[in-house]
């Protein structure tokens, strides 16, 4: 009898568990209105780099990505253990001209770096707020903010853009 309640609890799992991970992805890239009188619609909560491939957001997206030049001598200068155990959260608004100038920047850098997949994107009204709330503990008040994390805690945070790119600001937080 405890072999065949066993083998029902791992077929609910089985079916269940595959259903509710499809149901998770299906909240990226989630458009919401936007409560600015300029923009009608924006990206709210978890992002992906395709989301902000798609239009409106490519007509910036695209543009900031392409004609960034990346500085590879500062890269050089960063270990691959340096980057080991690192998590990037980036919160931004694709209403907001910083975001749209600095994210693509960043991703570019993560994906040189080869760490694209230790960077989040979450997607922030103009109050600085997502239908998801994952941004209510880290005191978000500037788009974008980043903020490098190494073991579940903060080690640097970079408010609106990086003082002269994500590179060089990268090279000297890992040190």
């Amino acid at each position: 009898m405890e072999m065949y309640k066993a083998l029902i609890v791992l077929i609910i799992l089985l079916i269940v568990f595959p259903l509710a991970t499809s149901a998770q992805e299906k909240n990226y890239n989630v458009e919401t209105e936007s409560v600015s009188e300029y923009i009608d619609k924006i990206l709210n909560g978890p992002i992906t780099k395709e989301g902000l491939q798609k239009m409106p957001y490519k007509v910036w997206f695209n543009t900031n990505y392409k004609t960034y030049l990346i500085d590879t001598d500062a890269l050089k200068n960063i270990k691959r253990k340096q980057l080991k155990g690192l998590k990037i959260l980036a919160f931004m608004g694709t209403w907001c001209h910083d975001s749209n100038r600095e994210i693509p920047r960043l991703i570019r850098v993560c994906e040189e770096l080869g760490i694209y997949d230790q960077l989040e994107l979450y997607g922030v009204d103009v109050n600085k707020k997502s239908q998801i709330g994952r941004e209510e503990s880290y005191n978000i008040k500037n788009t974008p903010t980043i903020i490098l994390m190494r073991d579940g805690v903060e080690i640097a945070r970079i408010l609106e853009e990086p003082e002269v790119s994500f590179e060089q600001a990268f090279e000297k937080i890992l040190k």
